[in-house]
């Protein structure tokens, strides 16, 4: 068995293989054996690291994810402010856009990725998805997210007025008013900002880990 490093760059390759494509021929024209090709991989050592070819273009999707996650975190580093819902959701809606096969996804693009998207959501740590809820339970208990709802319904309704504007590609300055209008208050005070911005921060960047984990089971 070759070293983790080793095993670990071969399925980074594969997955950059897959991922390349994906966008240049679509999710029901690519195979593994293509796939295999393109990584310089016999198709049996794509076989070692996922055992079927849904799994391997889910990986694909979820390490896409995970990178905008990363970019996110690090747009919250540099501008604690932004922790905000508004502005934050401004931020991850453009770094999606930036990302094809997510955009891809979002667009309900059947030819790019077929069906993969909804089971996307099932490769995600558990965790992941209370994150965000615990996130809009911080803003709420900060006065920096209406409160007339729990998080839980709000989270349901962000995510509805989220995948409608991806859908439709509108810009980033859209979906921020339209936010900040639907789920903050009239004004945010910039002290509660950056007083949950440390928390707003760990939530997110502990996201990222547990996401990230669920790619490097396969390595």
């Amino acid at each position: 068995m070759p070293p983790a490093e080793d095993r670990a760059e071969r399925a980074e390759r594969i997955l950059d293989a897959a991922a390349e494509l994906l966008l240049r021929a679509g999710y029901r024209r690519t195979t593994v054996e293509d796939v295999a090709e393109r990584a310089g991989v016999g198709k049996g050592t794509v076989y070692l690291h996922w055992k079927n070819r849904e799994e391997l273009f889910l990986a694909v999707l979820l390490r896409e994810s995970v990178r905008s996650l990363e970019d996110l975190v690090a747009a919250l580093e540099a501008d604690p402010l932004a922790v905000g819902l508004a502005r934050l959701t401004a931020i991850q809606y453009a770094n999606v856009l930036g990302r094809p096969l997510l955009r891809a996804g979002y667009a309900d693009d059947a030819g790019t990725l077929g069906k993969l998207l909804p089971k996307l959501h099932t490769k995600l740590d558990p965790r992941h998805q209370e994150a965000f809820v615990d996130y809009l339970e911080l803003l709420a208990a900060n006065d920096l997210l209406r409160a007339d709802r729990p998080a839980r319904e709000l989270a349901v309704a962000y995510q509805a007025v989220l995948h409608g504007f991806l859908r439709a590609a509108h810009p980033p300055e859209l979906i921020a008013d339209t936010v900040a209008h639907a789920f903050e208050p009239a004004a945010l005070s910039t002290r509660q900002l950056r007083a949950v911005a440390p928390r707003v921060l760990e939530l997110f960047t502990e996201s990222v880990a547990l996401d990230r984990k669920q790619i490097e089971r396969a390595y």
